[in-house]
């Protein structure tokens, strides 16, 4: 195993070396057995061997020696070969994984993290109480750090495994050559995936019978094997997709009281099989060969199939959606797939939800009892298999958007998706159930789902990016992505709907983030005047594909966002982002620049009162906590110095900012599309401000109402003041954009102004 040290000392001049002998070799050999020097070669001596008129023995023995040594040769070409082209490709990919390594640690170590010799990440710099001393990292800049550094270590791993395994390959005959070599690693990878699928074949074949070391075993391979296709398509194949569930059934549930206690270690082994188990089905289900469609095909046929236990004699049985379903909670599923496997689930239990049973707790519950699921999902939970789809479609954003678009039924009783699991107002909706804690908490994957179509990428993507929108399937592509959006504003624009959908509201927050800009063009028409003020141009509407939400409705929903602590800082985040990108790309005119800033500083207005408005609400007979709630406030003015400028995305650029959960977000910002702005002074400087200054909490804050509003506005005019810095403006031409900024907060604060907080 290849350690951070090692890989970080690591010598590669002897490997190196190797690569050259090797290749050196290899053209001797291919001379010998082909010729081209015009000496003795094997080619020649098999084509005398074979046209000489043997006799006697010498027609058999030596004839059939002599063309056998000679066709030894090009087994020894074959070898060499393959030695050299995996040597070949170990060098070039441990000399990349080593370059990366170094840049990573030079680029965190300028934020003040440090990975030791053991590869974990630590702060490095001197402590907070120090004059002068720079912000620690967050947690989590530290967390990135740590899995940058992981993830090329990895890799490296993953070299040197492959690398290793084709090596000793070759060296298992001591008396003949291989006259099966390998293209590279590659081909090395795709080989060993087929080898070790059969292995694990043969495992399977055991099911419930499978020791725990045995488990150990095929979570080891498979996990080896996450990323290899050849693995995947082969294990599925010849396992087939009745013997995948069958495989599952038994393992996850053998029945007879021999179902794991929850913290067992068999239960911890078989929570990483169902992980490895659908990692590996989804990799299948994206390799594109008739076996594999035939199997995708065959699985969604089997959904609505009760799958005994092989011994069981019940006669209940869990259906086919129901065991599939904890598998797909894992991996980048096929697209197709999980649309045609979704609409026919959703079209099941459609039809099975209302077969007379009056159920107050919905489909879900149904789908827990009347068919005896038993333990299907590790660890043991309430779940349901159109709550594990919504995972599914959460690791694929281009499948999610499809799905939320389709429908399912027909005639009078078509229903699109989007109502039937959203809408849940609607005639015939879907009745999402209760979770173990009896509350809706199954609209977390829900929430989960939308931000994947909405967004364009995994909801806990941990290296997001803004999908490009180069090309016109990119641009019809988002143009699909800003209408869900749309109809996501529309719906979800009061606090009651949000809260009647307990666990959505973080990925709500999300999204509003990612989609912060068409949020901003939306709200920038007062009077219906965004025709008559170039609204479209300031904002670059058609290089960026932005949507009118609306005002209205846009403020609605950023309202009822707002009132809540973690979806507020998470909007707040995005806004100053956005905010001081659109000052930076509006750099060549101050009045454009000043206009800009403005505008982002009305949004800060607008979210600010939304947030004190809750505040004052939740906490109005109890003065002291509400104080320490509005002090609470100014927390999300610790934007993590980490975040990163990524080049080349489709909506502009974007920053990776965390949000009030794990999950991180790309951030669009105007830079690059209106005027190439990306390298100018005030685009470089009003981001790093940004990152540099965080907010100083101290316990002697005044909490206070009047002491929030003035951490929002003195927040909301952090680009501002930077442009000054940066332009060298006098302070009496900044005097009239402080009073123009106050003006706009103002403004901003009464959209959302419903009533007064209480002092």
């Amino acid at each position: 195993m290849v350690t951070f040290q090692e890989l970080q000392d690591l010598n590669l001049s002897k490997l190196n070396t190797a690569v050259t002998q090797w290749q050196q070799m290899l053209n001797k050999l291919v001379i010998l057995a082909e010729g081209g020097d015009g000496g003795i070669n094997a080619a020649d001596l098999e084509k005398k061997a074979n046209a000489a008129d043997w006799k006697g023995d010498s027609a058999t023995v030596t004839k059939q020696f002599t063309t056998t040594t000679a066709r030894q040769f090009d087994d020894m070409v074959t070898e060499a070969r393959s030695v050299h082209s995996i040597l070949q490709d170990a060098h070039t990919d441990l000399k990349k994984q080593k370059d990366d390594l170094s840049t990573a640690v030079a680029t965190w170590a300028k934020k003040n993290i440090y990975i030791n010799a053991n590869g974990n990440a630590q702060y490095s710099g001197p402590t907070r109480e120090v004059e002068g001393a720079p912000p620690p990292p967050t947690q989590e800049e530290l967390d990135g750090a740590q899995r940058d550094i992981d993830r090329i270590v990895a890799a490296a791993n993953e070299t040197d495994r492959i690398a290793a395994r084709a090596l000793r390959e070759h060296a298992k005959s001591k008396y003949d050559f291989d006259e099966k070599g390998v293209t590279g690693l590659k081909d090395a990878d795709r080989q060993q995936g087929i080898e070790d699928a059969d292995a694990m074949l043969r495992l399977a074949a055991k099911g419930d019978a499978m020791t725990d070391a045995e488990l150990e075993r095929f979570n080891r391979v498979a996990g080896y094997h996450r990323d290899n296709p050849a693995f995947a398509e082969r294990f599925a194949t010849k396992l087939g997709p009745e013997g995948t569930l069958t495989f599952w059934r038994s393992l996850a549930d053998p029945g007879q009281g021999r179902t794991p206690e929850p913290d067992s270690q068999r239960a911890k082994l078989l929570a990483k099989v169902q992980d490895n188990l659908g990692i590996t089905l989804a990799n299948a289900t994206r390799v594109d060969t008739p076996a594999m469609q035939e199997w995708k095909d065959r699985m969604i046929a089997l959904g609505d199939d009760q799958i005994k236990h092989p011994k069981g004699t019940s006669p209940t049985a869990p259906l086919g959606y129901q065991i599939l379903g904890p598998l797909m909670t894992e991996g980048k599923w096929d697209s197709d797939f999980l649309n045609k496997y979704g609409t026919s689930l959703i079209e099941h239990e459609r039809k099975f939800n209302y077969y007379g049973i009056s159920d107050p707790d919905g489909p879900d519950e149904v789908w827990d009892n009347l068919y005896n699921a038993e333990q299907l999902s590790y660890p043991p939970g309430v779940t349901s298999p159109v709550v594990d789809l919504m995972e599914a479609l959460g690791h694929n954003p281009e499948a999610s958007l499809q799905f939320f678009n389709g429908s399912t039924g027909t005639g009078d009783k078509e229903m699109s998706n989007w109502d039937y699991l959203v809408d849940k107002d609607g005639e015939g909706a879907r009745k999402w159930g209760i979770d173990d804690e009896k509350k809706t908490g199954y609209y977390e994957s829900l929430g989960h789902a939308l931000e994947s179509a909405t967004l364009g990428y995994a909801y806990d993507d941990p290296d997001p990016s803004v999908p490009p929108i180069k090309t016109p399937e990119e641009q019809a592509a988002r143009d699909m992505r800003t209408l869900l959006m749309d109809r996501v504003v529309r719906h979800y624009q009061t606090s009651d709907t949000i809260d009647g959908q307990d666990g959505i509201r973080e990925s709500l927050a999300n999204m509003a983030a990612g989609h912060i800009d068409s949020l901003n063009y939306s709200l920038d028409n007062w009077g219906n005047t965004g025709q008559y003020t170039d609204r479209d141009g300031f904002y670059g509407r058609e290089a960026n594909r932005l949507r009118d939400f609306e005002g209205p409705t846009s403020a609605g929903f950023l309202r009822a966002l707002a009132s809540d602590k973690d979806a507020y800082e998470t909007v707040s985040i995005a806004q100053q982002v956005y905010g001081a990108s659109t000052m930076a790309v509006h750099d060549g005119s101050n009045d454009d620049a000043m206009n800009a800033g403005l505008k982002s500083v009305r949004m800060h207005g607008l979210l600010d009162e939304a947030r004190l408005e809750a505040i004052g609400k939740e906490f109005h007979d109890d003065k002291e906590q509400r104080n320490l709630e509005i002090e609470k406030q100014g927390e999300w003015r610790k934007f993590a110095a980490g975040a990163a400028v990524g080049a080349g995305v489709g909506v502009a650029t974007a920053l990776i900012v965390p949000t009030g959960g794990a999950a991180l977000i790309a951030v669009p910002i105007a830079i690059e599309t209106i005027g190439g702005a990306a390298n100018t002074a005030v685009a470089a400087d009003t981001l790093q401000w940004i990152k540099d200054n965080e907010y100083d909490n101290r316990d002697d804050s005044v909490a206070s109402i009047d002491q929030a509003k003035a951490d929002g506005s003195a927040n909301a005019i952090v680009p501002l003041i930077n442009y000054k810095e940066t332009h060298g403006m006098t302070d009496k031409e900044f005097s009239d954009w402080a009073a123009l900024a106050q003006s706009r907060y103002n403004d901003g604060g009464k959209i959302t102004d419903t009533s007064n907080s209480p002092n």
